[in-house]
């Protein structure tokens, strides 16, 4: 599994932030790789792929391309990169100047588009996502803690 993680994986993942499949066939295609990989470990040929993620410790590519897209928010939203996120994103406290629950968390709002093109672009994308986690998730201190607490959220679920 190790061979799969350094060589494969990475090359499945390279273009996520760029291209995101939003059908399920193209999300059943890349996911494919990786339930062909877990198959073809010994043993493990016959036991539900599900079971089988779970021995390896891995999560669908899916979940993968989820988590990343909530971190580079994270890391947009706190300054750790050079995206202004004003510009990138629409919040609840831009539409008006009352100070609601949704304005002092931070809410994205998603913009409205006739394009799956642009319905599935990373800043639409991800809005549901980002908003649906709790706010100590989101004004976690550092990347890492990011990472530990939306692993332990998504653990709950």
């Amino acid at each position: 599994m190790g061979l799969f993680k350094t060589f494969v994986r990475p090359v499945l993942e390279s273009a996520a932030p760029a291209w995101c499949p939003w059908e399920r066939q193209d999300v059943d295609t890349i996911e494919r790789v990786q339930r062909r990989a877990t198959r073809n470990i010994p043993g493990m040929g016959e036991i539900p792929y599900e079971e089988r993620l779970r021995l390896c410790n891995l999560t669908t590519l899916e979940q993968r391309r989820e988590r990343g897209d909530l971190i580079e928010v994270y890391k947009m939203m706190n300054g750790f990169t050079r995206v202004d996120p004003d510009e990138l994103f629409s919040f609840t406290s831009q539409r008006h100047n009352l100070s609601t629950r949704s304005a002092a968390n931070k809410f994205l709002v998603a913009e409205k588009c006739h394009l799956n093109i642009r319905k599935y672009f990373f800043s639409n994308r991800i809005v549901h996502k980002w908003n649906s986690l709790p706010l100590d998730v989101r004004e976690a201190n550092s990347v890492n803690d990011f990472k530990n607490l939306y692993d332990d959220w998504t653990a709950v679920e």
